[in-house]
């Protein structure tokens, strides 16, 4: 029998790997067959570690989440600052070289949410709801109750400027 922790170690390397391929090549291209591959396994060993493709990209879906929410908290100082200097820095650091990538599947996930598909439904629903406590906590007190408009105007922005390029 495999120990505990070798398997938790396999399973969170499969999970990045499918993370970095999602992100290289979002949902079009991302079959158990292609995230396997790219993990360096067979698509039977995948079901090994994960109950379904859908535990396996929830999973995924949460370590980018968890990148951005990084992200998030380097690019603004916590607690004192103003819907525009959020947006701001926000805006700057999303739509870097590094991020515009990330975002086009935040995106991509976004839409798949709207047609009510899971794990992207909940994951989507999850991740806003952390952007935007994450988002309230960078604010001064007496704009907390802006967090979800800036949000929204962030993500705006960012669709947009990823349009246009």
């Amino acid at each position: 029998m495999v120990p505990l922790e070798k398997t938790e170690k396999r399973r969170q390397e499969i999970i990045t790997a499918a993370a970095a391929h999602l992100v290289a090549h979002g949902f079009q291209n991302s079959g158990l067959r292609a995230i396997a591959q790219s993990a360096g396994i067979s698509d039977r060993m995948i079901m090994y570690y994960f109950d379904t493709k859908e535990d396996l990209v929830a999973a995924a879906l949460e370590m980018i989440g968890a990148n951005i929410a990084a992200g998030m908290d380097d690019a603004v100082p916590q607690g004192n600052a103003t819907p525009r200097q959020i947006l701001d820095a926000l805006q700057d650091a999303l739509l870097s070289e590094e991020a515009q990538a990330i975002m086009r599947l935040w995106f991509e996930i976004i839409g798949l949410a709207m047609r009510g598909q899971q794990p992207y439904e909940q994951t989507a629903a999850r991740l806003l709801q952390q952007s935007e406590e994450q988002i309230r906590a960078k604010l001064r007190a007496d704009q907390k109750h802006r967090a979800r408009e800036v949000l929204a105007t962030l993500e705006g922005r960012v669709m947009v400027e990823l349009l246009v390029e």
